[in-house]
């Protein structure tokens, strides 16, 4: 038990020497050094280029989730068989087409087509923002 018992102090110890700085008095960093990757990027208008490049990969990885939504969306319990049926038919089209945007905005994500790096399609159902977001509870 007392080993235990050292073991669980040497642990605390550890880590409140890891958590002190080395340089208590080192100043910090210039506001031009810490703020020069915004400055690339507003100067660059990097934004929507990678903007795109995230809708490449969410469309290209998340092209499947077409199918459960559309099957969601056309189901009716008075015809069961036929709108699942529809549904799956028309959740693959719309995936495989999905994922076929996903790698194009993919490939093409430094190119300002469509016009200014516009989406080529909505975004899915599962990620619309349904109202306004609140701040996260850290910043308020």
């Amino acid at each position: 038990m007392t080993h235990v018992r050292a073991v669980g102090v040497g642990l605390i110890l550890m880590g409140c020497l890891m958590a002190c700085p080395l340089e208590a008095g080192a100043p910090p960093a210039p506001a031009s050094e810490t703020d020069r990757t915004d400055e690339l990027f507003l100067r660059y208008q990097l934004d929507p280029v990678f903007e795109k490049l995230g809708r490449g990969i969410g469309n290209t990885l998340g092209g499947w989730l077409e199918l459960p939504l559309n099957i969601q969306k056309r189901y009716t319990p008075a015809d069961a068989a036929t709108s699942i049926a529809t549904g799956t038919v028309l959740g693959i089209v719309k995936g495989v087409i999905r994922t076929g945007v996903g790698v194009y905005e993919m490939v093409t994500f430094w190119l300002p087509y469509p016009e200014r790096y516009a989406p080529i399609l909505p975004t899915l159902d599962y990620f619309q923002r349904a109202g306004p977001q609140r701040e996260p509870l850290l910043l308020e």
